[in-house]
C-alpha cells in the first residue's frame, strides 16, 4: 500500500508545474480515496474514537477544496465558531501540508515556494501552502483570516497567498499580555471579521447559530479537558497520525457537532479503558507522522506511548463568559503559546503532571524559531519540575528533511534511559 502511494504521489508532483488544474484533481481524489478507505475500512487496531476521528478529519480537509466558493484559508489558531455557524468551510493550511505530506507530494511545493524566494529556513507547513498556491493547485480560496498567534511564519504566508489569489484577508492582532484588555481588544477584532465575512460572502451570521456553535465548542473543550487526567494510567489505542487529527479537533473543527461527538467518544473510552502500566510520553509541538521508524516506536503501543500531545491543550479554555465573541478572544489571548516561552513551559509542566508523564520528548520542527528558540527554557523548567526532556531536531511535513536515523537513535536511547 505504502508503494502504490508513493507511486501515486510521484504522478501527481510531475503534474504540477505542466498540469496544476488536472494535479489539483489527482490530489483531491486522493485525499477522497483516503477518506471513503477511512471511514467504511477503518484501522482495527485504532479505537473507536480514533476510527471516527480519523474518518471526520478526512471530511475536514476534502470539504472546502470541493466547494472552494465556500472554502475560508486559515490558520491553526484561528477561531472557526463564526465560519461554522455561517455554513462557511474553514481550511487548515497546516492541516492541507501535512495531507499533502500524507499523499508523498509536498517536496514539489517546497520548491516551488524556494524557487520564488521563500528561504529555505523558513516552515515547510507554510513552504507547502505558498507553493501550492504559485504553482495554481491550490484552489482560490473565497478569503484569508488568520491570527498573530505564536506562529510568525503566519505573516509572511497568509499575506502572500493572499497576494497571489488577490483575494482579502483578515488579520486578527492577539497581544502578548493576558488582561482583560487583550480580550476586549481581541474579541471587538472578531466582532470586525464577522462583518468582513458577511461582506465578502454576503452571508449573515446568525446570533442565535453562532451561541449554538460556541456552547458545542464548550461542551467539546470540557470532555477533551477531562480526558487529560485519565491518560495517566487508561489506554486507547492510537497513532502517530492520530495526534495531529486531535489538533485539529481542538482548534478548527471547534464548534461542530463531530468535534464534540469525537470528544465525548473519547471521554466515554478512557473512563471504561483498562489500567496498563508502560513510559508514557508527553509529546510536545508537531509528530513526523511519516516517518517509519518512530511509528514503529509509538503506534498501538502501550509502552511507550504518547499519553499526551500539547498541542492538543493550547486552548483548552472553558467558557466562564456570556459574549461569544469574548470566549473566543479569552481561548485566543490565554492560549499557553501565547507570550512569553516561560508560560508554555509552566503549561508543560502540568499537563506532564496531569497526564502521569514519565518524560518528555520536545520536537524542534523545522522552521519554527518559537520552538527552536524556547526549547533550552522549556528544557530547563521541566527538569527542574523532575521530568526528564530530549529536545530532538526534525521536520513535521518535509520527509527529505528528517533526519530519520539520528531521530529514532535519540529517541531510543532516550527510552532506554526512562526504563532504567
Amino acid at each position: 500500500m505504502a508503494d502504490l502511494v508513493e507511486k501515486v504521489g510521484n504522478y501527481i508532483s510531475k503534474q504540477v508545474l505542466t498540469r496544476p488544474d488536472y494535479a489539483r484533481k489527482l490530489l483531491v481524489g486522493a485525499f477522497e480515496a483516503y477518506g471513503w478507505k477511512l471511514r467504511h475500512l477503518p484501522n482495527p487496531k485504532l479505537s473507536h474514537s480514533k476510527q471516527y476521528l480519523s474518518a471526520i478529519s478526512s471530511k475536514f480537509m476534502t470539504r472546502p477544496l470541493f466547494h472552494p466558493d465556500q472554502q475560508i484559508l486559515t490558520s491553526i489558531f484561528t477561531p472557526c465558531e463564526i465560519f461554522h455557524a455561517m455554513n462557511l468551510y474553514p481550511m487548515c493550511a497546516e492541516q492541507f501540508a501535512a495531507y499533502t505530506n500524507g499523499a508523498h507530494s509536498e517536496h514539489v511545493f517546497i520548491k516551488a515556494a524556494e524557487d520564488a524566494g521563500i528561504a529555505e529556513t523558513f516552515c515547510s507547513y507554510h513552504k507547502v501552502v505558498i507553493g501550492a498556491a504559485l504553482s495554481g493547485v491550490l484552489p482560490k480560496p473565497k478569503a484569508i483570516v488568520n491570527t498573530s498567534l505564536t506562529c510568525d511564519a503566519n505573516n509572511l504566508t497568509f499575506r502572500k497567498v493572499a497576494e497571489i489569489f488577490d483575494v482579502p484577508r483578515y488579520y486578527i492582532d492577539v497581544p502578548w499580555h493576558t488582561d482583560e484588555e487583550a480580550i476586549r481588544y481581541v474579541a471587538d477584532q472578531l466582532r470586525e471579521m464577522a462583518r468582513f465575512v458577511e461582506d465578502i460572502t454576503g452571508r449573515s451570521l446568525q446570533d442565535e447559530l453562532l451561541r449554538e456553535r460556541i456552547s458545542c465548542s464548550d461542551r467539546t473543550i470540557r470532555h477533551l479537558r477531562s480526558c487529560i487526567p485519565l491518560r495517566k494510567n487508561h489506554f486507547v489505542p492510537s497513532e502517530m497520525t492520530a495526534e495531529l487529527y486531535e489538533i485539529l479537533m481542538a482548534h478548527n473543527a471547534l464548534g461542530t457537532d463531530e468535534a464534540l461527538r469525537y470528544a465525548g467518544m473519547l471521554h466515554k473510552e478512557l473512563s471504561n479503558a483498562p489500567d496498563v502500566p508502560g513510559r508514557k510520553i508527553l509529546w510536545m509541538h508537531p509528530n513526523p507522522f511519516y516517518q517509519s521508524s518512530v511509528k514503529a516506536l509509538f503506534n498501538y503501543r502501550t509502552d511507550p506511548r504518547i499519553s499526551l500531545s500539547e498541542m492538543c491543550c493550547d486552548g483548552l479554555i472553558p467558557s466562564r463568559r456570556d459574549d461569544p465573541y469574548e470566549i473566543m478572544a479569552e481561548r485566543c489571548v490565554l492560549n499557553t503559546f501565547n507570550g512569553p516561552a516561560s508560560r508554555r513551559a509552566e503549561a508543560a509542566c502540568s499537563l506532564a503532571r496531569e497526564s502521569g508523564a514519565d518524560g518528555v520528548i520536545l520536537f524542534c520542527h523545522w522552521g519554527c524559531k518559537e520552538t527552536c528558540g524556547a526549547s533550552t527554557l522549556i528544557a530547563d523548567t521541566l527538569e527542574e519540575a523532575g521530568f526528564p526532556v530530549l529536545v530532538v531536531n526534525g521536520d513535521g511535513v518535509d520527509r527529505l528533511n528528517a533526519p530519520d536515523g539520528q531521530i529514532i537513535t535519540r529517541i531510543s536511547a532516550f527510552m532506554e534511559m526512562l526504563e532504567r
